[in-house]
Order: C-alpha cells, then structure tokens, then sequence
C-alpha cells in the first residue's frame, strides 16, 4: 500500500497510471467519503491539462458532491488523464529507440580486435566435431503450400582452431567465447572429397573394442531384463559380426575380471572357475527348463538367453555379455537353476557314504519347495536346484563340511589274522559312512571319515576309527568260546547215520539276512534239510503244551538230544516268581558314590561291592535255523564229513507264529506269576583289548595277542522311554559253550548256549558308584537311547579289576601257577558293542522251564532280531539241591526243547485239522 501522504515525486509516472486505474475504474460502488491524494509536480500537471476542464493546476484532486452530472464530468477527466499518461510513455520509448539507433550507427561496421577491423558476416556458424559448419539458405525455384520453397545448407568451413591472441588470464571469459564465434575459417582451401574418403577408412580393432568396452557396465552386472535387451541391442546393431567376434576371441585370450572386487554381493556368485581344492570342475549356474534346441556342446551359460531362432551374430551379442562381462538378467536369477559340481572322488564317496546324513542335513536346513541336490554316482557329480544366490551358498556349506574330513589308522593284525576282503572294507564304510583302506604294505587299514561339529573336542569317545576296529575284532574272532555240532532226529544213530538211507539236501536261505551280523550278511547260507514225510509215514503224537503238559501236534520225529557239557542250573531269577522289580535309581543320572563301612576291628574300609566267589552256569535254547555257508567258493561238504569240518556256520533265530504264543495256558496256581511286564534290559559288551608283541631275531612282523581275562557283560536298566535307570548287574564269563543241534526232519533246529559266568555282588546303587563304572558312565558318556534312533556316545576303553581266578586256567598254570586266586589284576577292556532287549517271560509246562520271547536290537552291525528261548527252572515246591535234582532238570529241560522244536503247528501257523490262520 502507498501512504496518502506520498509525494507524486516519489511514484513513477507508470505506477501512477497503474493506481489511478484502480482507484476510478469501480465507479459504481465509488465510496464519496474517501479521498486520494496525489501530489504531481505542477511541470507535469501543465503537460496533463492541454485538453482537461478549467480546475485550478495547483489544486488537489477530490471528490465532488454525489450526483449523476458530476460522475460524469469525473469520469471523462479521468480518462483523458490516462491517455495523456500513455501518449507520455510512448514517447519516452520513441525517444530510447531512437538514441540505441544513433549509437548504432556512430559505431564503425565490423568487429574490432587487437587493431584490426573485420567485417560482420550476416551468416550463422555452427561447431560440430571440430568443424566449422556455415548455415545458409538456397531457392528451390519452386513453390511449396503456396509459397516459394527453399532449404537450409551445411557449409563445411574448415577445422576449427582456437586463437592464440589471448595473453592475459585476466580476459572475461565472455570476449573470449565471442572472438571464437567470430573466428574464421582456415584460409587454405579443403577438398570435401578427399576429407570424406578419409572418413571412409574402417576403425583399428583396438578402436572397435575400445567402442565396445564404453557400453559395458561399470558397477552392475545383474540388469533387469529390459536393460539387458536394450544393450544386446545397442551391440548387435552397433557393430558388425567379425567386429564382435574378434572381440569375443580377444576376451578368450585376454579374460576380464567377470565382476568388480568391490562389490558386496561377491559372494553371492557362483565360482566360474574351481577354487576349492575338492571342486573339478563346476557348471555355471543356468535357468532351469530354459535349454534351447541348440547344437551340443554349448556353453550351459547361454541358456535361457537365447531363443531357437536366435541369429548368428545375436548369439555373439549374447556370448560377449555371458561369458566376457558376466551379465546376467536379474528376473532369471531369482527363478530356480542348476549347477553342476564334479567332484575328487574321495570327497565324493564320504558325501555318498550309508545314508548320505551330509546331504540330508543340507537339504534339511537351506532348500525349499522345489529345489532339490542331487548325486550322479558314475560322474561324482552334485546337481544343485536351486536359486542362483542359494547355490553359492550350498558350494561354501560343502566346503566347510568338507573341511571337517579325518583320517586315523590302526595296524590290521591288531583285529584279524585273517585275510580281509574289499567287500568287507566297503561294507564297514557304508555302515559308518567312512572310507577304509589299505596302506601301501597292507599292514594298516586307514579310515576316513567327516567328523560332525557336535563331536569335537570328545577325544575320549568312540570315533568311526575305533568302531571299525571293534567290528572287525568281533566279527573274526570269538574268545572263549567253543562249539559242539551233530544231528538229531534222523535215525537211531543221531551221529553219522543218514536215516534209512534217506537224502537231505541244502536250501539256500533268502529271509534271514536282517537277522544276521554285518559280516554274515554279505555271504550266501544253506540249512540242511530232508524232504516233508507223506500222511502214512508220519505218525500222531502228543506235542508240547503249557500248563496241562501239553500242546496238540505231531513231531516230525523222534528226538534224541545228547547230554549238554556243562551242568545244568536252574535260573534264580527272581522276576520269575516275583513281580517286584530291584529297586533301581529312576534319576537318570550316575548315582552318587556312598560311603564304605569301616570295620571295627581293623579300622579300614569295605568296599561294599566284590566278586563272587563261586561260578553259576546259565543255559538257555534258542530255535531258529543253523545255516551253513554255501559260497562258490566255500560250499557245505556232505554232512558226515561236515559235523567234524568246522565249516562256517550261523544261527538265524525263528519265532513260532504269534497265534500260537497267544495261546499258552497256565494252571491256577501259577496264574499269579505267568504273564510279567515287558522288561527293557541294556546290555553292552566288553572284551580283554589286545595288544602287539614283536617276533625275535628276523622274524619282526608283529602279532597280536589278547589279555587271558574274563569276557565282561554290563545290563543296565532301561525304562519304556529308553532312559537309563540304573545298573542291574556285571558279570565275568569265564567260559561259554555252543551246541548246535540241526534237525533235518524237524522245521527248526536247535542251538543250547551255556555261559559260566561270576557276578558283582552289591545293590544297584553300590554297582553305580563303583569306580571303574562310574568313570565309564559319567559325561560326556551318552547312553539315554530312544529307541528311534539308538544312538550313544562311549569311550573306546577302560580299565576293570578281575580275580585272577576268573583268568584262563591254562593261562594261570603256564605263567602263574602259585599266584593267589582272589587277587585282583587290572585288565585293559575295550567295548565291542551293546545290544538293547526287550523282553516278556512266563512258565512254560508247569512251570519247569521258562519261555522268554525277546526282541533284540544290536544297532550298527548287529542286525534286529526277535527270538523265543527256553531256559531250566525249578518248579515251586521241588528241592534245588542234589545230584537227583539236577539230573532231572537237564532231561526236562531237553526233553521240553525236543517237544517245543519238533511240534510243526508252532512254526507252521496251520492247525491240527489242516486250517490255516
């Protein structure tokens, strides 16, 4: 706003005629109570009022009384006011324009500098690479739209060169660009021809791929597909095919770096070429299902880039950005792909070694829904399906696995004097997904295997290096034991007579495989059979029963079994006749170590468990089939001569069919014993380890040799959940044997296994806390087994005090004939396995035996089985005591194994009327 109060001299001429307009122009809604006054210089109110009315010049401008006369009177002052005003302004502008002219014109004509005067040249001058290009315009001599036609021309003016007059760095750079708009032309005359046949000459190659290498992508290569097609088509329309091929074998011999090394997302590549020591080779990662029916032999990185009709020279554009830059399209990318990894053949064979658990673990962790790795076993080759980020990262994964890889050794005789074949060896890597091998002389065996994160830093538990050993150790050799074979049931004479004259022969056994020991179920085995007897032949007879005596059958024939080696003892288990079981620690946890008692006499501590001193014998009878091996290269020889060739041989057990076992009846008296809880019992083996001893003289091959102590057996108690409850027992086997009896004519044969054995006398808690067992025991020892899985974790050795009683007699009369018996030895043991039982008991007729059905679960290299077994027991209310006694407990006892493997309806499932269950 402008003050009232303002001078004119104040406000230009032109912001006057600007209020004015805005004070008079709304003279209807005019306000007669407001005043504007405008002071004017009087000079220039005389110009104003050549045509105005008779007001005084000196005289301030208000507003007249209301009145339709006066308005007008106003209105028409005011508007000659305003064409005084614009006619004042024109003539200012006429008066300027005028001076610029004359100026003009006392200028002199061109362009003066450094005293030289040049002429102006009305022409328009344009720089174009260098050139001077002079703009003018040509008659076509024709009209176009009505009008005479014309067309604007290019004039080459020469090469442009910058002046050299400007000395002073002081110049304004204004002068400086105007004298180079000025400059002239060189003054030698140009030929266009020659300059354009010049310009015909073709690029160097180094130009071209100088050319090429400004397209290619600095910082990024990943593109979005859009990007990627529109530099393929930059390239396949900038260049010619034998240009982009010269490119391409140049970037052959001369490679780039495929992506810049500052780059975070490096690692997210997958390696073009192998730099892992295992890695042979590796594919590029490709789109998957993209593959184009191109020619064989193409570079898997083109596919999903090119299309089948794809031309010669687009697949160069797309070769140069694959293979020379490294692009790639960033919507393939997050798609899934495969990669190809070959692999050292070593590392490949642990990879695929039992059941893959490396693999399976990575499959686990990093794939999703629809990626997948796969094995060529022919080609040690991995496919990866999966994302292109995630295969980097599975390559790296492998790698630190890979890493992990141990190899220990052992000497070969230190487990077997024995011949050992490749197919064991591949089997014993397949069991502990390891690889074992000989070394150069074969005397030691090397193991290999990858070892788990979990097991580092456990030096004291078992590695696959030392379960190998142990396998080995038990399945060629078998300490304290001997063996006792002949034949029943075939005639009067049970030794060598054949039966009047009646043929067996050997059938080969396709179904007891599972059952068998790792070893024993990579050869081929053969049980003894005769021929089934026709309805004349075969007579009616009682079979065995339970409770009333007897079961209804007929015996295939009569049975006459030999009397047994060692005596006969019945078993004094007290789960037999009583259902309260030993009151076992339900802590899973090694008990506490109690405190001894101290005699008063003699002031020093009991130790409150020891070794009993007199030996018990246990006999139990397992039916099942005695298989005799039958290898082309160790077949069965006839049976006379096979009862005194100790021709190998196994026993797989046999269960009578489940209807049957239901069936057993007991007598009321004994109802309140019969049917006991399944038992769960964990059962872990120990052998004396053995140890090398040099040869004199010449003679310095080393053989092994074994500790003459006790074979020990530790139970321990298990609960449903597979949680150890406590110890129940650990015994010394002091000796052990094995009658097998086969029964040609029966459907099962028979297999009586006696063990003399000493126990550790204490209660469940004194046996955890004995020293040995609780340093076995204790962590990082694992031995909580869910029945899933059945794994654990225990040391390879320790160290038991024995009675030297418990020694091989024939051990103790040669080295030690006076020693005392009671003495205890230290004797370094190593673990050769567990095996986990489940069992159920109940009295078998009238109670003279006990028939236990088991379920045995040996883990790695002991197979599963369930098995049925008899063993002797005293009937309640008879003497234990006596020659008399014991006597009639061995016949009852064979005479129960006679009836119980000869009745065929147990091991048929068809009853005596000829049904079928």
């Amino acid at each position: 706003m402008i003050a009232a109060s303002v001078s004119s001299g104040a406000v230009c001429l032109r912001c006057q005629l600007r209020l004015l307009r805005q004070s008079f122009r709304p003279f209807p809604t005019y306000n007669p109570g407001r005043i504007l006054r405008i002071q004017q210089p009087k000079s220039l109110l005389r110009r104003f009022a050549s045509d105005s009315t008779s007001r005084p010049s000196g005289q301030d401008l208000v507003s007249e009384e209301p009145g339709q006369q006066e308005e007008k009177e106003q209105e028409k002052d005011h508007e000659r006011l305003f064409e005084s005003l614009e006619e004042y302004d024109g003539q200012q502008e006429q008066t300027q324009a005028q001076a610029q002219a004359q100026a003009r014109d006392e200028k002199p004509r061109g362009n003066t500098k450094y005293g030289v005067k040049r002429p102006l040249d009305p022409r328009k001058r344009h720089l174009s690479r260098n050139r001077i290009l002079t703009e003018e315009v040509e008659g076509l001599g024709s009209s176009m739209l009505g009008k005479p036609g014309h067309v604007i021309v290019m004039r080459d003016g020469g090469r442009y060169e910058k002046k050299k007059g400007r000395t002073s760095a002081t110049e304004p750079p204004e002068e400086e660009e105007e004298d180079d708009d000025n400059d002239e032309p060189n003054s030698e005359a140009i030929d266009i021809e020659a300059q354009l046949d010049s310009q015909r000459k073709p690029p160097t190659a180094q130009e071209v791929r100088e050319n090429m290498d400004g397209l290619r992508p600095k910082t990024e290569t990943t593109l979005p597909e859009r990007d990627f097609k529109k530099l393929q088509a930059s390239l396949t329309e900038g260049f010619l095919s034998a240009q982009l091929h010269d490119y391409l074998q140049h970037c052959e011999q001369h490679p780039l770096p495929t992506k810049p090394v500052s780059l975070p997302d490096e690692e997210n590549e997958v390696p073009s070429k192998p730099h892992y020591n295992w890695i042979r080779n590796v594919s590029p990662w490709v789109p998957l299902g993209k593959e184009p029916s191109i020619t064989q032999g193409t570079n898997p990185s083109l596919y999903g880039y090119l299309t089948d009709s794809a031309t010669a020279k687009e697949k160069l554009v797309v070769r140069i950005m694959r293979q020379c830059w490294g692009l790639s399209i960033a919507e393939l990318d997050t798609g899934l792909g495969e990669t190809r990894v070959k692999m050292a053949a070593r590392d490949f064979v642990l990879l695929m070694r039992g059941t893959q658990r490396w693999l399976t673990a990575m499959g686990k962790v990093w794939l999703g829904p629809g990626e997948k790795i796969e094995a060529f076993r022919s080609q040690n080759t991995l496919r990866f399906v999966t994302t292109k980020p995630k295969a980097s990262v599975l390559i790296k994964e492998l790698d630190e696995t890979l890493k992990n890889i141990v190899t220990k050794a052992f000497p070969v005789r230190l487990a077997t004097s024995e011949p050992v074949d490749d197919a064991v060896l591949e089997e014993l890597g397949r069991i502990m997904n390891a690889t074992v091998r000989r070394s150069h002389n074969s005397e030691r065996f090397h193991v290999t295997w990858i070892e788990t994160k979990n097991a580092k830093g456990f030096k004291v538990l078992e590695d696959p290096a030392e379960v190998i050993f142990r396998l080995l150790l038990t399945a060629y050799n078998s300490p304290r034991e001997t063996r006792t074979l002949y034949t029943a049931g075939m005639g009067n004479d049970m030794g060598n007579d054949m039966g009047n004259g009646t043929a067996g022969r050997f059938t080969t056994d396709t179904t007891s495989k599972e059952k068998l020991g790792w070893k024993d179920s990579l050869d081929r085995w053969a049980r003894y059979t005769l021929p089934l007897a026709s309805e004349s032949e075969s007579g009616s007879g009682s079979g065995s029963g339970s409770g009333s005596g007897s079961q209804s059958g007929s015996p295939a024939a009569e049975i006459s079994l030999r009397r047994l080696e060692l005596p006969v003892e019945p078993q004094t288990d007290r789960l037999l006749y009583d259902h309260t079981p030993p009151k076992l620690d339900t802590r899973n946890e090694i008990l506490p170590e109690t405190k001894p008692e101290i005699k008063p006499e003699t002031k020093f501590p009991v130790h409150p468990v020891k070794w009993a001193r007199d030996l018990k014998t246990s006999t139990r009878a397992h039916f099942g089939y005695l298989l005799h091996a039958n290898n082309p290269t160790a077949s069965p020889p006839p049976l006379p001569h096979l009862l005194t060739a100790n021709h190998p041989r196994v026993f797989a057990p046999v269960t009578p069919h489940p209807l049957h076992l239901a069936k057993f009846e007991t007598t009321d008296d004994q109802a309140s014993y019969a049917l006991l809880q399944t038992k769960s019992t964990l059962v872990l083996h120990f052998w004396p380890s053995p140890a090398l001893l040099k040869g004199k003289g010449k003679n310095k091959d080393k053989r092994a040799t074994s500790t003459p102590a006790p074979l020990l057996e530790l139970r321990l108690a298990v609960s449903a959940r597979g949680e150890i409850q406590g110890v129940e027992s650990l015994r010394a086997v002091k000796q052990t044997h094995v009658t097998d009896v086969m029964l040609p004519a029966s459907p099962v044969d028979l297999r009586i296994t006696q063990t003399q054995y000493a126990m550790l006398e204490g209660g469940p808690q004194d046996l955890a806390a004995w020293q040995p067992l609780a340093n076995f025991l204790k962590p990082p020892a694992r031995l909580d087994l869910h029945f899933a899985d059945g794994s654990f974790k225990l040391p390879p050795r320790q160290k038991f005090p024995v009675p030297r009683r418990l020694f091989d007699d024939e051990y103790l009369a040669a080295h030690h004939p006076g020693a005392d018996p009671d003495e205890l030895v230290g004797a370094l043991y190593t673990f050769v396995g567990l095996e986990v039982h489940r069992s159920v008991a109940m009295p078998y007729e009238g109670g003279c035996c006990r028939l236990t059905y088991t379920s045995v679960d040996a883990g790695r290299g002991g197979g599963r089985r369930a098995e049925i077994s008899l063993e002797p027991a005293f009937r309640l209310g008879l003497s234990r005591n006596g020659s008399a006694a014991t006597a009639k407990l061995h016949d009852d006892f064979l005479g129960a194994c006679q009836r119980f493997a000869g009745t065929e309806t147990l091991w048929s499932g068809i009853t005596p009327d000829g049904e079928r269950y």
